[in-house]
């Protein structure tokens, strides 16, 4: 396989920030594919944050996965830090598949983020399995759906109820 190969690294436990910045600084070429979610802050408002897509792992490229920085930097699990099968052999990903994982991270295909016509679900409770259309910007405490149920209800819930819809192609993919 190419050196243009990705390995994977474990972190230590919420560590994966430390780690990515630590193996950046010693000059590792790392990626640490991210997603941005909704956070309830004390005072009652949402901010966007962002985490890790993967927890407790971040991406190398294949030839830098023995480096001794990846060793020495902090933040990276210090037993075994390249994620092998039983036998040993470390992880590989195709570089394909992460330029894949990067487009759809800059596209926001990871994001909690909502708009306006997008498809979403309630989070829990017994309408949970119903789609609606997101028929406002759910920036606001509330937001304004559309509901095919019933012939087409609209109802105002709380924005912290919702949840992005799965898409039904991908669905069907991982089935």
């Amino acid at each position: 396989m190419a050196r243009s190969d990705w390995a994977a690294l474990l972190t230590d436990p919420a560590q994966e920030y430390k780690a990515h910045t630590e193996l950046l600084r010693f000059g590792v070429e790392v990626y640490l594919p991210q997603l941005r979610k909704r956070f309830h802050t004390r005072t009652g408002q949402y901010v966007m944050r962002h985490y890790p897509l993967f927890p407790g792992y971040l991406l190398v490229r294949f030839g830098d996965a023995h480096h001794p920085s990846t060793r020495l930097a902090r933040g990276i699990c210090r037993q075994h830090p390249v994620l092998a099968d039983d036998t040993g052999r470390p992880w590989r990903a195709p570089a394909k598949d992460v330029e894949i994982i990067r487009d759809l991270e800059r596209s926001g295909r990871f994001d909690e983020i909502m708009h306006k016509g997008d498809s979403v679900t309630l989070a829990y409770g017994v309408l949970a399995c119903i789609r609606s259309v997101l028929a406002s910007d759910p920036e606001a405490r509330t937001a304004e759906l559309f509901t095919p149920l019933f012939g087409g209800t609209r109802a105002t819930i709380s924005s912290a109820k919702l949840v992005r819809a799965p898409n039904l192609t991908e669905h069907a993919l991982q089935q």
